[in-house]
């Protein structure tokens, strides 16, 4: 009797296991088809650039190629790029409209390319309205600055590994998550919310082109072995008043998202202080804490970040299997990270943009004395002390002890 149930569940576990697979088959199958059908009878859009013109603005889309998902398309161009003028964004997203034999598909369009002037000039807070209104781009379509190039451009160049740049961009903004958090994910809805509450300023990831234009749009460009014109995220761009203001550099942004977030995983750079040589930190975690010092009078701030990280390399001499410097070369890499984060406060109260959050923290803290200086906060913040209190703690040397 035992030995039949036994082989009653073996049975039952195989049809199950049989059902499941089929169901995973079928659904394959139908996703497929239902792709190839989008393809196949709509332009469908993988990513938005804007640029300013004379008259209003000029769109761009980048629009899939059915051909290169096929067998023989291997060799086929992942995405073509379609641009209108217009004197508001609706008249130049219709323009171009009217070039294309299929409808528009913008429900899976996954980046928005804003182009540096227009940010410069304009701001950001119209076409944040646009993309609010407009119910066929999906709420989570990410938004980054094109940085001396315009975003019709930008959308041309051929990318290596992936042949669409707009999914490019997209894979280079997750995989950011790990260093930068959720500074990466800047969505029309974060903008808005940022505007509104006006306590932060906003920061917006940043694409340069590295190369010339023109061999960057050619085929030629993905069929070396190394491209000549590539795309690369280096920083973050600062607003003020959601317009442009000035660019972080990669090392900075880097420093600011320690500061700003709690960070899983990112890389640092330290000097050693007694002997010339770095030290290169990674898998970094941080948790920083911003404290309000003084309870009258203009604000001062306490900002601490406690750290830990593995040692990856160090260029000077020291001996990282000995406990003593090790603690030295923690205190050396709090000192170091210390001066870092001095200068970059000091930039962004020099240009009197509130980046990190301090006007946030008076907010939550002390929401009486915010409603007095929420009018003049950014002048008052360019005035207040800043304290900064570091520790590091080394969680690994690596299998070389020394």
């Amino acid at each position: 009797m035992k030995k039949n149930n036994k082989i009653m569940r073996k049975q039952m576990k195989s049809n199950i296991n049989m059902v499941l697979a089929i169901g995973m088959i079928l659904s394959i199958l139908v996703s497929k088809q239902v792709q190839d059908t989008l393809l196949n009878k709509l332009s469908v859009v993988s990513a938005i650039g804007i640029d300013k013109s004379k008259a209003g603005y000029i769109a761009s889309l980048q629009i899939y190629n059915p051909a290169s998902n096929s067998k023989e398309g291997a060799s086929e161009t992942g995405a073509y790029t379609y641009s209108g003028k217009g004197r508001t964004l609706p008249e130049a997203m219709e323009s171009i409209e009217n070039k294309l034999a299929r409808p528009i598909f913008l429900d899976n369009t996954e980046v928005a390319v804003i182009g540096e002037e227009l940010a410069k000039t304009e701001g950001i807070s119209s076409i944040t309205d646009y993309f609010m209104r407009e119910s066929n781009l999906p709420a989570n379509i990410r938004f980054v600055i094109s940085k001396g190039v315009s975003a019709n451009k930008l959308l041309q160049i051929f990318t290596p590994v992936q042949k669409i740049s707009g999914s490019r961009l997209e894979e280079m903004l997750i995989r950011k998550r790990l260093s930068w958090g959720k500074l990466s994910d800047i969505t029309s809805n974060n903008i808005k919310e940022k505007a509104v509450q006006n306590r932060t300023e906003l920061t917006i990831p940043y694409i340069r082109m590295n190369g010339s234009f023109s061999k960057g749009t050619s085929k030629q460009n993905i069929e070396k072995a190394t491209p000549e014109t590539i795309l690369s995220l280096d920083g973050l761009a600062v607003f003020k008043d959601q317009k442009l203001s000035y660019f972080l550099s990669s090392e900075e942004s880097n420093l600011y998202a320690l500061i700003h977030a709690k960070i899983k995983k990112t890389s640092i750079i330290t000097k050693c202080k007694r002997q010339k040589g770095y030290v290169t930190w990674q898998e970094v975690r941080s948790k920083p804490l911003i404290r309000i010092k003084d309870k009258m009078g203009i604000p001062s701030f306490l900002l601490q970040i406690q750290l830990t990280g593995k040692i990856s390399d160090v260029s000077c001499k020291i001996n990282t299997s000995n406990t003593k410097s090790i603690v030295s070369l923690e205190r050396e890499a709090e000192h170091d990270l210390q001066q870092q984060i001095k200068q970059l406060i000091t930039k962004t109260q020099n240009k009197k943009t509130d980046i990190n959050g301090f006007g946030e923290v008076i907010y939550r803290k002390q929401p009486n004395r915010w409603n007095r200086s929420k009018n003049n906060w950014n002048s008052i913040y360019s005035t207040v002390k800043i304290q900064t209190d570091v520790r590091i703690k080394v969680l690994d040397v690596g299998d070389i002890s020394s």
